[in-house]
């Protein structure tokens, strides 16, 4: 039973990968969606593996969910959304990205616009990195102030209403939410205008303020333009190629921990044909025949998946030494009926197998050492047991890229990376180390809304070190690297190819 624990620790499920949800929203009553919150918030203090602290013990989290059905209630009427939207405050104090009621499917109450930009998170800040033609000018712009309010009074508004788990995934939300005419009404209750006052610091060093309207879905976004790719550098998924005419430097893209490895992917609404063990087996060797020296895993915009098809990888690359090593991840797994039913068992088969007197509420506590192969998820186990426990190929440098979106189980592959030696560039992750992990779904009963609790508490690092809730890279870029790559989406990578090579 060992073996199930901890496979499902490590399953990072993907938002969307659990097929399709029908919603009932337009005929459920007010009193249905009350009964709808009362039973995602039982679901929640059974599944989550403590969801009283950040509201200061359980008397308070009792008073605070109360209070806020009470001011639903007291309503004329509510809609899904609303509900949504209220619940969403008030677990956004958890600051946990796995658990949340599902968003994104609920009819909106106002129709969506946005201002005619997009924006990205680099260590410095949120700078411009799409837009309309006529905007041009504002192209790698950072952002200072939005209506006459400092950016970081700004995020501390957003903090209320979005959950996030740290500052760079809080800025990650900004990017998303904060040219959104209906978030601007959130964090601006007197905010009713057709167009919003932004403030930006441009490339060459002075500031502008410019008046931004609002648009709808629709053709105008095909005119967007967006800050230039190199096509030299890989963007598929698990698609690799060398990136100079040396061959020295291997670049890989994993922008989904999916694959063919695991089992029933159809069942999840995701195909691949990938394999892992195969990518990673012929990456190596090509890498190996070249002597090339330079690796580049690129996690950036990689929400996750599962994170044991990973390992495969991580043997080909150190062998033995992997399996062997402590990852100094800790895993404490709440045990609770939803988490029981998940894993189609019972509490006394669960308690046979283990040999253990388990009870509801308890938890299980695991390390993430990869022991053995059991704990791999490889559809091809005869590439990995070729081996013989020696790696396919190290080279000398591997560089493991990071945004904001690393996350979940790209989070956990580029911290083993890390673990391992691997040097980690560009944004910290919007996933704090220590966090709340791994997802127990279900839906509620009456709209049919797919939600969300984590059931395991995940701790990388002791409670006050610096990297407890950001995983700060070795290397971040400044400012001024994005501006000499002409605020390319792929300045990390160019970044990285143009470090010399040490040599012994």
């Amino acid at each position: 039973m060992r073996t199930l624990v901890l496979l499902v620790l490590f399953v990072a499920t993907l938002p969307g990968a659990l097929g399709q949800t029908t919603i009932h929203t337009q005929s459920t009553s007010k009193e249905l969606l009350l009964q709808d919150y009362d039973y995602f918030f039982s679901q929640l203090e059974q599944i989550h593996p403590d969801p009283y602290s950040a509201f200061g013990g359980k008397d308070e989290f009792d008073k605070a969910v109360k209070q806020l059905r009470d001011e639903l209630a007291s309503r004329g009427s509510m809609t899904l959304n609303e509900m949504q939207v209220e619940v969403t405050r008030l677990i956004s104090a958890l600051h946990d990205g796995h658990t949340y009621m599902e968003y994104d499917h609920a009819t909106k109450k106002e129709e969506d616009r946005w201002i005619p930009l997009k924006l990205k998170v680099i260590p410095d800040g949120i700078i411009v990195n799409g837009y309309a033609p006529e905007l041009e000018s504002l192209k790698g712009a950072m952002l200072c102030e939005v209506e006459g309010e400092a950016l970081e009074l700004v995020l501390n508004q957003l903090d209320k209403i979005v959950i996030s788990e740290n500052r760079y995934g809080l800025m990650g939300k900004a990017c998303t939410r904060i040219g959104n005419a209906n978030v601007l009404r959130q964090l601006f209750p007197a905010f009713d205008k057709e167009k919003v006052s932004m403030k930006f610091r441009m490339a060459n060093g002075k500031d502008t303020l410019v008046s931004l309207p609002f648009y709808p879905n629709g053709p105008f976004w095909e005119n967007m333009i967006w800050t230039s790719t190199d096509e030299r550098f890989p963007h598929k998924n698990f698609e690799y190629r060398f990136v100079d005419a040396n061959q020295q430097t291997m670049a890989i893209c994993i922008n989904s921990v999916v694959s063919a490895d695991i089992p029933n992917l159809e069942s999840y609404g995701l195909k691949s044909d990938v394999i892992v063990a195969d990518v990673f087996a012929r990456m190596l060797r090509d890498m190996k025949a070249a002597n090339s020296q330079r690796l580049i895993i690129d996690l950036r915009g990689n929400n996750g998946g599962w994170t044991m098809i990973m390992y495969a990888a991580l043997y080909e690359l150190y062998g033995k030494r992997f399996m062997d090593t402590d990852l100094g991840m800790h895993f404490a797994t709440k045990v609770s009926d939803g988490w029981i039913k998940k894993n189609n068992t019972s509490l006394e088969q669960l308690n046979q197998d283990r040999g253990t007197s388990l009870k509801m509420g308890d938890f299980i506590e695991q390390s993430s050492s990869i022991s053995n192969f059991d704990l791999f998820m490889c559809a091809d186990m005869s590439i990995i047991e070729a081996q013989e426990g020696a790696p396919i190929y190290t080279p000398k440098e591997i560089y493991v890229v990071t945004d904001v979106q690393t996350f979940s189980a790209a989070f956990h592959t580029a911290y083993m990376l890390w673990k391992m030696g691997a040097k980690v560039v560009g944004v910290p992750s919007g996933q704090a180390p220590n966090t709340y992990m791994e997802v127990t779904r279900f839906k509620l009963p009456n709209t049919g809304l797919e939600c969300s609790v984590s059931n395991s508490l995940q701790s990388c690092f002791p409670t006050d070190h610096p990297m407890a809730k950001t995983f700060t890279p070795d290397i971040q870029l400044s400012y001024d690297d994005y501006r000499q790559s002409e605020f390319s989406k792929d300045a990390e990578l160019l970044y990285i190819e143009k470090l010399k090579i040490v040599t012994d």
